[in-house]
């Protein structure tokens, strides 16, 4: 049996929520990668329509990332489920997930309100000059503080595609709700019933014929069982097992660079061919991330690139980078794409430098959040149970 904490997946958490980073500085600021020929080009004529439906796209098609976070997180609590001694901790973890996602979302949303009377968010100027309007549609209006403590509170979590405080939030809801789902799951399949598999087959089948982005939890945790159950046999075998694993890295990087923002009209509409039911974006991108999380474990020198202490960071601050990239891609990048214009009259030179002086900005910044707000969110709620618990037995 494997270690309980497999830390490449910490690796490959924070790998997703750069690349998320990517994904929408390229929807900011060079529109055309995303959308294709209908995007404005900042580029050489043809250059960024082509990037929008090349296997270049794997690295920043953030559709493709939010599946492997969603997946992560099944993964994850199916794996912690399986190890506990006992149903206590279940209803342990099951009682703080709500305020551990919560609460550092409140503290994002009061900075970005203030901001917001502040006039400190520049995407308008910045979005005339990109042409992007995703830039320009967020961020306009002043917010009250009824806002900032019912969207904080209860509609990112309840209602979801609430995006008030950052169009971010929008996967939220579904992370929530996937969340309790892959505890459930994982829960009934403690026991390690061959008969499980079967149930959480028809888990994912039953979620992947509505495009329910729980599939990707309930992928997460039939992953986790599979490992679990039968990873001993499965790796006994390691000339298969390099053989299988990249054979599957290479079809997830196929599936997952399937593009978002247009339909694709070169080698990939060969893929356009599903039952109307399903929609293809959310099915090759589920099923490019189910294969990635499982070649990445059949590959042992993967795992341990993703297990180097660099990227193991970025996995630690990988929500609080997810939380805080969207107000600096607003506020800080916009700014400086205007001030360097200003300056240059060079559109890539100032988007470049804009990029490459926000990047670590952002790193820092969710540094900061999370050493500062997460864990200290943490460390409080960690205590309260404790208390509750103290009062419960007495």
């Amino acid at each position: 049996m494997e270690q309980k904490r497999i830390t490449w997946i910490d690796g490959l958490r924070g790998a997703a929520s750069l690349f998320i980073v990517f994904h929408h500085f390229i929807m900011g600021y060079y529109p055309a990668a995303y959308k294709g020929a209908e995007g404005v080009p900042h580029l050489k004529e043809g250059v960024e329509a082509a990037f929008s439906q090349s296997l270049a796209g794997f690295f920043v098609t953030g559709d493709l990332w939010v599946s492997v976070f969603c997946l992560i997180s099944g993964f994850v609590i199916a794996y912690q489920v399986f190890h506990m001694k006992d149903e206590k901790q279940l209803s342990k973890s099951l009682l703080k997930r709500y305020p551990r996602l919560m609460l550092p979302v409140f503290a994002l949303s009061a900075v970005v309100y203030v901001m917001l009377h502040l006039n400190l968010f520049y995407n308008g100027p910045a979005s005339m000059l990109s042409g992007s309007e995703w830039l320009a549609e967020f961020y306009q209006n002043k917010t009250t503080l009824y806002d900032l403590f019912f969207s904080s509170i209860v509609d990112t979590w309840i209602v979801g595609m609430s995006t008030l405080y950052s169009n971010a939030f929008w996967m939220l809801a579904e992370l929530f709700a996937g969340s309790f789902m892959a505890y459930i799951l994982a829960a009934m399949g403690r026991g390690m019933n061959k008969r499980m598999l079967y149930v959480y087959i028809g888990a994912v089948l039953l979620y992947l014929s509505i495009n329910s982005r729980l599939t990707d939890f309930a992928l997460g945790v039939l992953a986790a069982y599979i490992v679990e159950r039968f990873g001993e046999r499965i790796k006994s075998h390691e000339k298969a097992c390099i053989c299988v694993g990249i054979l599957i890295l290479t079809a997830a990087l196929v599936f997952g660079a399937y593009p978002v923002g247009h339909e694709p009209d070169n080698a990939y509409r060969i893929l356009n061919h599903l039952p109307d039911r399903l929609n293809p974006i959310y099915f090759y991108h589920m099923l490019a991330a189910a294969l990635l999380i499982m070649g990445i474990w059949l590959l042992k020198p993967l795992g341990k690139v993703l297990s180097l202490k660099p990227v193991l960071f970025l996995g630690e601050i990988s929500y609080s980078l997810y939380l805080v990239h969207i107000p600096v891609i607003y506020s800080l990048s916009a700014w400086l794409l205007v001030r360097f214009m200003a300056k240059t009259g060079n559109y890539n030179l100032s988007a470049g430098l804009s990029f490459v002086i926000s990047l670590p900005v952002m790193l820092f910044l969710a540094w900061l959040f999370n050493r500062f707000i997460e864990r200290n969110c943490t460390k409080f709620i960690n205590k309260t149970a404790a208390k509750l618990e103290e009062e419960v037995s007495h």
